[in-house]
């Protein structure tokens, strides 16, 4: 994984930081599971997204679902109110035709 740079990072965090105060982070089933089996919950993902201060760029969505060839996992690292190490994963979501930026999508949960 390697750092976004060119302040895109701050950008992009905030951005999804934004969505998910707002109610707007869309989980997976994926991450629903990965939160049930780590016994991770809500207060733990809140503190990790209002925490963070950094975000890696990790690959382009790969899975045969991915609506975009632009869409992008990125990884916030954190801690969860157990002191636990975790990392979420969220992906960009592009509409297929247009490319235009429809939403975040939470994949990913996990102890770390």
């Amino acid at each position: 994984m390697t750092p976004m740079g060119n302040g895109l990072d701050s950008r992009v965090l905030r951005s999804i930081q934004e969505a998910y105060l707002a109610g707007k982070l869309r989980r997976t089933r994926d991450c629903a599971a990965d939160m049930l089996r780590d016994r991770l919950y809500e207060a733990d993902l809140e503190k990790v997204i209002r925490e963070a201060a950094e975000i890696v760029r990790a690959m382009p969505a790969t899975s045969l679902r991915a609506s975009s060839p632009d869409n992008t996992h990125y990884v916030i690292r954190g801690s969860s109110c157990k002191d636990l190490e975790v990392y979420c994963e969220v992906c960009s979501n592009y509409h297929p035709q247009t490319n235009e930026f429809i939403e975040w999508r939470l994949t990913s949960f996990n102890n770390k």
